[in-house]
């Protein structure tokens, strides 16, 4: 038991650790490598459900732990306290991380996510490198890639042609590099976890990393000015 309860006080730690830790020091950072960002992001909040689900499962075992012990042991008393230890380490451990999100949760406020696309029409209009490009019928400047496919509003395609390469060969980048499926899984992780601070973050990150890796996939072939030029008129 004593080994267990060892165990479980680290899980709590490193539960706690990437809790504090994340939002603090992995947010705003990793713009020249938002890829490796990203990996450091995911690979710190599925550590941490880990640990979580460890350390539940070690309390878990305490209960049938201390069957066994019962029914050995004649120091009753000792027996169940112990049991109720784990319990009363994770309750505490629970008060933390409540107070922790707490003060956390300003930074990461999560937007509800829109699907600006289920209600609008869309036309095929060009293919870009093999990838569909559809025209939105809708005002402003506006471009998302989804399904492999590339959304633009009817203003983007009176942008410059560089200016527009820019802006395909940014959405190409989403596409390529398989963003979309990288946002729905920190979705997931936040819909699992929406009261914990650390998944909110994950979200609010992997959306500005994402742009920042789809931004260096199109500065391969595209200029710099042409690229920012062009973002600065859009507002996703």
């Amino acid at each position: 038991m004593e080994s267990n309860f060892l165990i479980l006080i680290l899980l709590i730690e490193l539960v706690m650790l990437v809790t504090v830790s994340a939002p603090l020091f992995f947010a705003g950072r990793f713009d020249s490598h938002p890829d490796i960002g990203m990996a450091l992001w995911f690979f710190s909040l599925m550590a941490a459900i880990l640990a979580t689900v460890g350390a539940f499962g070690l309390a878990t075992w305490s209960i049938f732990e201390t069957w066994l012990r019962l029914s050995e042991s004649a120091d009753l008393g000792f027996t169940i306290i112990a049991s109720f230890a784990p319990w009363l380490l994770l309750a505490l451990a629970g008060v933390l991380l409540a107070l922790v999100n707490q003060r956390l949760s300003p930074m990461f406020r999560a937007a509800k996510d829109i699907d600006v696309l289920a209600n609008l029409v869309s036309r095929e209009v060009m293919t870009h490198r093999g990838i569909q490009v559809m025209e939105l019928d809708i005002p402003g400047y506006f471009a998302v890639s989804r399904n492999k496919k590339i959304y633009l509003s009817k203003a983007a395609f009176r942008l410059p042609q560089r200016q527009l390469d820019a802006i395909l060969r940014h959405e190409m980048g989403h596409i390529k590099l398989n963003h979309e499926s990288v946002k729905r899984f920190a979705y997931l992780i936040y819909s699992l976890l929406p009261w914990f601070a650390a998944s909110r973050a994950l979200k609010f990150e992997v959306e500005r990393l994402c742009e920042l890796s789809a931004d260096k996939y199109a500065l391969k072939k595209v200029y710099s000015r042409d690229l920012y030029e062009a973002r600065g008129l859009f507002t996703n």
